[in-house]
């Protein structure tokens, strides 16, 4: 149990439970908090070159790092399916900063334009002697390759042209899983303002469990690796996501969630890599305003709309273009969030007050080289920021977030074959977390068999969490050599820092109570422990992250591609003295195949392995920290004695032992309160295990995916997951082998034998874009997600006292639904009528009973295996409808959102404590869906 788990999640901007946070009081680990002192601990080529002169062309302002572009290749050949050479392709995109790009077919017909920007693309091919073709609508897609066919007829009367709208949806060459979501798509698919948050899309993907920071393949919320517009943003400090910006912003996601290449890590989750706008050639803009009161939700069993207030109002607006058309283009964001939410049974509304901005410049400096800079920022208030039917009004806690992040890129051609590209991002962050009143001297109250906080606020702490990011790569293409090759090769560099005040209010005490008798309805507090918890000051914790990387996209045949690659990341922490106390690093192979077995790009299998090896956060070197207190658990007089002087006279029996009496900061018990010295915790600094070893995951995906009409492709995938060298505090006397009685003079951080997360999954997705007018995605998964750790920061009580935080571990996870089913998109009708979906239906979840123990022991006990019991399954209906109307240059549209059109509550969760939580059994519901509820909004694009 160390005493303070280490990062609040920087929070959402319009979902309370999506914490980026705060280190709130008595949360649960899910929901991403640091927990606070004083309280017990609480809860990842085939690329044919043309001639010299028209790579370079083709290259002009279109190369990126990693992650940022797409890539466009095909082949073109006669009517007797023979390759031609020498035909020109002409490529020209509203997204193509420098006008159209040319090259040149090769001998074998190919033709290849990397590192292209996302977007639309008309594709023009022109020979003398042939019909000259014309393609419109070809989807570039991030971090993915699209591949024509073009087949070109001989002419016979001259000027003749064949345009053909076509949208290749296979990728031949992937071998990863991963799900894209474009502009268009996020516009009319994202449901509601609750689900206009790059968080909350991510959601809609086969596979993944939760908004916010999701569940990958099994992982755990703290497992994915944020990457916006190739910078990484991942919080250095709880691992969640980093950054909250506009949504209208968004120029396109690629969302990896397994088999990804060398180029990505520092996952063992998913990579959310996501690129925003970067304006034009034209002027165009939006401006969105969405609405909703508690006179737009339905009252039900466990919702009154009349008692909870709910209010929200979010305007925001972008603008991008010209500033010099093909040389220099700008995009500006800006919105502006007020959300206020009651959660059921509240006495409290939680208040959230913040500002999103970007400002972007694209500069296309010469022939060969582009600039890129960028300004971000998100400030926010949140009031009440903890507001629960479990918190009295003087218990909530304010918090106030946001930074700014400085980002700059230059890309060039160093020469027809050779690609590079370096980033730089500077990262400042801060987060700072009180009581809503200001009083830091109240002593807080948690009621042990009511889940009721009072008293005030338990914890106050301030922070700044910075990350400085370096990094560079160099793609070099090679053709004929036994095939063609894309060598590409990186490095990274990432300076983290995390500055941090945490303390325990009420001069570092709270009370823990107990009732008098809850079996029999008195539910009247007497005392039951004092937990002291000294400030041991502010601190100031740094970490280095380093990566290297080299991969292959090897095409051994035009039909057959083989990826290899090697990544290997290293990270060193420092704690608040400057010494090292975790050193880490991995070698992470990676390898796949991907086989287009007609060789038109229709039908393609693939088979991916990789190791994943996620690098931890600051929360690791602050565990260590060198100027740890002493925790102590006073237990009362008046509950175990009676009476002061019968305490006084125990304790004075045992002095020579180390039992001490004292009064407390107030008079809750005035007989006073006593220690045994086995209630001590921590009388030295916690430590970590020199041979520490980073956690990893192995990775087996097997995979087909069927073009089986036009752009509507059906994918089947088996997922094999497990994760590994899992580390996590301990008494230090259960090193090396946990026994009962261990010391427990400290708490050390080791690989504990036998933590493990394992996955299988069966998954089988459906996306078309059959008609210009219909988006659908759609999605089944199968699925086991077992293990004996989730999300705690790795300081957590879960494994401290043998046997009992030992016991029934194992077994299914929170994340764990046998089956789920997913249903996501839009359909445009006649007269500007746009309709969005989305829908979803899981069998039960799984759940166990545990019981608290009691001083001197602390934390929980499960009574039976991890995920025993069964819950309910649950389903929900969420549609969309705009209409719109078309004003000279703008349109205007009229939005209503209906969430759960079907009006159910169904239960989300159960008391899972043994003895009760408050007013519910073991067992009982506690959680419900929110009833229906109306939004409503106005939008403007030009």
């Amino acid at each position: 149990m160390a005493v303070i788990r280490h990062g609040c999640c920087k929070s959402a901007m319009r979902c309370p439970q999506r914490a980026r946070g705060a280190w709130g009081a008595g949360g649960p680990a899910r929901s991403g908090q640091e927990g606070p002192r004083g309280e017990r601990k609480g809860e990842e080529m085939r690329r044919k070159l043309a001639v010299a002169s028209s790579v370079l062309c083709l290259l002009v302002g279109t190369m990126a790092w990693a992650g940022t572009t797409g890539n466009l290749s095909g082949t073109v050949v006669d009517d007797q399916n023979q390759p031609l050479p020498g035909v020109t392709i002409t490529i020209e995109s509203p997204a193509l900063i420098g006008g159209p790009r040319v090259t040149v077919t090769d001998s074998n017909g190919s033709f290849s334009f990397p590192a292209v920007a996302p977007g639309l693309y008309t594709v023009r091919a022109e020979l003398a002697g042939f019909i000259t073709q014309e393609r419109s609508e070809v989807q570039v897609r991030l971090d993915r390759t699209t591949e024509l066919n073009i087949q070109m007829p001989l002419s016979k009367f001259g000027e003749e042209i064949t345009v053909v709208a076509e949208t290749p949806v296979v990728d031949p060459s992937q071998v990863s899983t991963a799900q894209n979501f474009t502009a268009d798509y996020l516009k009319y698919a994202a449901i509601g303002s609750a689900s206009r948050s790059y968080q909350s899309v991510l959601g809609q993907t086969a596979g993944v469990v939760g908004t916010g920071n999701p569940s990958v393949f099994g992982s755990t919320l703290g497992e994915n690796a944020y990457f916006i517009d190739g910078i990484d943003t991942t919080d250095p400090v709880t691992a969640t996501f980093g950054t909250n910006f506009n949504f209208d912003a968004i120029q396109e996601i690629s969302f990896q969630t397994g088999g990804f290449e060398a180029e990505y890590g520092r996952a063992t989750g998913g990579v959310v890599n996501l690129i925003t706008k970067s304006g034009g050639n034209t002027f165009s803009g939006t401006f969105d305003i969405r609405y909703r009161t508690d006179s737009f939700y339905s009252s039900g069993d466990h919702f009154d709309a009349d008692q909870q207030e709910v209010k929200f109002v979010d305007p925001s607006a972008t603008l991008g273009g010209p500033i010099l058309r093909d040389k220099v283009w700008f995009f500006a964001s800006y919105e502006d969030i007020t959300s206020d939410l009651t959660p059921y049974l509240s006495p409290t509304t939680r208040s959230y007050k913040g500002q999103n901005y970007i400002g972007k410049v694209t500069w296309q400096a010469s022939a060969n080289w582009r600039v890129v800079g960028k300004l971000s920022g998100d400030p926010a208030d949140i009031d009440n920021a903890n507001a629960s039917q479990y918190r009295t009004p003087e218990t909530t806690r304010f918090q106030t977030q946001g930074g700014k992040i400085y980002q700059a890129e230059v890309s060039g051609v160093l020469s027809p074959a050779l690609l590079l590209n370096v980033q730089a991002g500077i990262n400042r962050q801060n987060l700072d977390s009180y009581p809503q009143s200001g009083n830091l001297d109240a002593v807080a109250h948690y009621n042990d068999d009511t889940g009721l906080w009072s008293g005030n606020y338990s914890n106050a702490q301030y922070s700044d969490r910075d990350r400085d990011d370096y990094k560079a790569n160099l793609t070099y293409f090679v053709d004929q050599l036994a095939g063609s090759h894309e060598f590409k090769g990186g490095v990274e560099y990432s300076k983290m820092s995390f500055w941090s005040h945490n303390f325990t209010t009420g001069g570092g005490f709270y009370y823990e109570d107990i009732t008098v008798d809850p079996e029999g309805g008195d539910f009247t507090p007497i005392p039951f422990a004092m937990w002291e918890s000294p400030d041991s000051g502010a601190q100031t914790y740094t970490g280095k992250l380093q990566t290297a990387f080299l991969q292959d996209a090897w095409k051994l045949t035009p039909n057959f591609t083989l990826k290899l690659g090697v990544r290997w990341d290293g990270v060193k922490y420092n704690t608040n003295d400057g010494s090292e106390v975790g050193n880490m690093d991995k070698v992470q192979p990676r390898v796949g195949f991907a086989w287009d077995i007609t060789g038109d790009a229709k039908n393609v299998a693939k088979v991916s392995w990789g190791r994943f090896m996620h690098p931890n956060a600051l929360t690791l070197p602050s565990f260590a920290r060198t100027t740890t207190e002493p925790t102590s658990a006073w237990l009362s007089c008046s509950t175990f004695f009676g009476d002061m002087n019968a305490c006084k006279a125990y304790v004075a029996a045992r002095e020579s032992r180390g039992y001490r009496w004292r009064q407390g900061p107030d008079d809750w018990d005035p007989a006073g309160w006593w220690l045994n010295p086995r209630n001590v915790f921590s009388s030295a600094p916690n430590q970590i295990d020199p041979d520490l070893k980073a956690t990893y995951a192995d990775e087996l995906i097997l995979g087909f995916e069927r073009e089986i009409f036009n752009r509507t492709s059906i994918e089947v995938s088996y997922v094999d997951k497990e994760t590994k060298d899992i580390f996590e505090d301990t008494c230090n006397g259960n090193v090396p082998t946990p026994h009962e009685d261990a010391d427990c003079d400290y708490y050390i951080m080791t690989n504990i034998p036998g933590l493990k997360r394992d996955y299988k999954a069966g998954i089988v997705k459906f996306e078309t874009r059959a008609k210009s007018w219909l988006h659908i995605l759609a999605s089944y998964t199968y699925a086991k997600s077992r293990g004996n750790v989730e999300y705690t920061q790795n300081a957590g009580t879960d494994f401290d006292i043998y046997p009992y935080h030992f016991t029934n571990t194992y077994g299914y996870l929170s994340d764990d639904r046998r089956h789920r089913v997913k249903l996501n998109g839009y359909v445009i009708l006649p007269y500007q009528f746009v309709v969005g979906i989305d829908a979803f239906w899981s069998s039960a979840f799984a759940w166990a009973p545990y019981r608290d123990l009691a001083s001197p022991l602390y934390g929980t006990e499960f009574l039976e295996p991890r995920g025993s019991r069964r819950g309910n399954s649950n389903y929900q209906l969420d549609m969309q409808v705009s209409k719109g109307f078309q004003v000279g240059p703008a349109n205007l549209q009229l939005i209503i959102a209906l969430q759960n059109v079907l009006n159910t509550e169904r239960v989300t969760g159960v008391c899972e404590r043994d003895g009760g939580c408050g007013s519910y059994d073991l067992g009982e519901a506690d959680s419900w869906q929110t009833p229906r509820r109306y939004e409503f909004g106005f939008r403007v694009e030009f």
